[in-house]
């Protein structure tokens, strides 16, 4: 899946959820808001109409009167014919019922109940007791859209309470109002999740097409074509990745430069190395002057050392190029690749009188890169060796430490000896090229691991951690 619409799917994904939500909690709260509505107009409704019942009182007792009764019964006849915010109503749907003290019911609007006891219903029973009265009660057990909510209100009569007047609103009367606004929210919450959609498809569609120009530009830079880099208007993260990228390019362009000509001019050097070699052997052979004896092996040794620092140039520029290791790893016996270095360096070996001891087993590694690494090693810790030591290899883990016994290393080279071309002197040698430690340093890297160089109490210790 592209990063697009993987951007878009999670931002659809979470805007679906909070509309979810949100309009979930609204709905849920749509039915009380009306319903709470129209309790609080019941509630005036019917305090209003307790004062005009109490104008007729007589002696401490409710008297219906027939101006009352025929009120009363004209108000639930009327056809009030109102629009209401697009809302027809064309009747009056409130029930009215007017209880004396003791609960008994002395006018019902609908004509049905008056005579009955209503002293245990919550409206007339709280009121009674001084308390707010209302209940909602189904005709129907069974079927929510037959709710009556009543609301109730004392009448009094000089400070005494004389009776109770109850107004019934219909669940049905209520329930247009609620499914209108529930319409409304669905309708208008579809359209902002619609909206908010097609924003978010924009923004994707803008975030993927100046990602796309970015990776379009980074594969043309891979391929090797010399590409102008993307121009972003704005200064966001990706106008600082592509400034990135083109930094990247150039000092990677530099460093391929740098390296095909360092590797063009060890082969270019080789051929004449190698003749000024022979030619300086020739010469020596052919010639009895001590004097020129000397110059001849001198002519000998410098080309060979000419030699030896090309090789390492070129082993260096190789490893430089690997982004991994160039086969699979496998035990290689550490012992055995020790064994060969002795064999390669056995006349420094017998001059310095210096000798290896090796413990351990074999550790899992690339084969080619380890043996230039434990070769180099070995290498750097006999040049600064003390004649007529040991020098040690010691495997365990996935590591391995050689150590000599020698002079350290100075506290301010400590940091360095891993650079190239960075290195120290030693008593009888010649310079080195400085390149070994820096090829051990790119193997362990190559292999994720790590380099350890330190002093101990007789000597230097290097631990290659693979």
């Amino acid at each position: 899946m592209k990063l697009g619409q993987r951007l878009l799917l999670f931002y659809f994904l979470i805007l679906g959820l909070l509309g979810w939500f949100v309009l979930d909690m609204v709905f849920s709260q749509a039915k009380p808001l009306v319903r709470q509505s129209a309790e609080e107009t019941l509630v005036d409704a019917a305090n209003l109409l307790a004062e005009m019942v109490a104008v007729d009182a007589q002696n401490g007792a409710i008297v219906i009167t027939p101006q009352l009764r025929e009120a009363l019964q004209r108000y639930a006849a009327r056809t009030p014919d109102a629009d209401i915010w697009g809302m027809k109503k064309g009747g009056i749907h409130t029930h009215v019922y007017i209880t004396g003290p003791d609960g008994r019911v002395l006018f019902d609007s609908k004509g049905r109940d008056e005579g009955q006891d209503f002293s245990q219903w919550n409206d007339v029973y709280l009121t009674l007791q001084g308390s707010y009265g209302a209940r909602t009660t189904r005709s129907d057990p069974a079927d929510p859209s037959t709710s009556v909510m009543y609301v109730a209100a004392p009448i009094r009569d000089a400070g005494s309470l004389i009776g109770v007047i109850s107004l019934g609103k219909a669940g049905r009367s209520i329930e247009p109002f609620i499914e209108r606004a529930e319409r409304r929210l669905m309708l208008y919450g579809s359209g902002v999740l619609l909206f908010c959609l097609v924003l978010g498809g924009l923004l994707v569609w803008w975030l993927s097409r100046r990602v796309n120009r970015l990776q379009g530009y980074a594969q043309a830079v891979a391929a090797g074509e010399r590409v102008s880099p993307p121009a972003f208007r704005g200064r966001d993260e990706i106008h600082a990745l592509a400034d990135a990228v083109t930094a990247m390019r150039r000092k990677l362009e530099d460093r391929s430069r740098l390296e095909d000509n360092v590797t063009l001019l060890t082969h270019e050097m080789k051929s004449p190395l190698a003749a000024i070699r022979g030619a300086g052997e020739i010469l020596a052979d052919e010639i009895d002057d001590p004097a020129l004896e000397r110059f001849t092996d001198n002519v000998v040794h410098e080309s060979l050392r000419l030699s030896d620092l090309l090789d390492r140039l070129l082993a260096m520029a190789q490893l430089e190029k690997l982004e991994s290791l160039p086969a699979q790893k496998q035990v290689v016996d550490v012992a055995s690749l020790a064994g060969q270095w002795q064999d390669s360096r056995y006349a420094l070996l017998q001059e310095k009188g210096v000798s290896v001891s090796v413990s351990g087993e074999g550790i899992h590694a690339e084969p080619d890169t380890l043996k230039l690494a434990l070769f180099n090693l070995l290498d750097n810790a006999l040049r600064f060796a003390e004649p007529g030591s040991v020098l040690r290899v010691e495997v365990s883990g996935k590591g391995m430490r050689v150590s000599n016994q020698g002079p350290p290393i100075p506290d301010y080279a400590l940091a360095r000896v891993t650079e190239r071309f960075y290195s120290l002197p030693a008593a009888g040698e010649e310079k080195s090229s400085g390149l070994g430690l820096a090829m051990v340093q790119e193997i362990a890297n190559l292999h994720d691991g790590t380099l350890k160089v330190e002093n101990t109490a007789d000597g230097v210790a290097v631990t290659l951690h693979l």
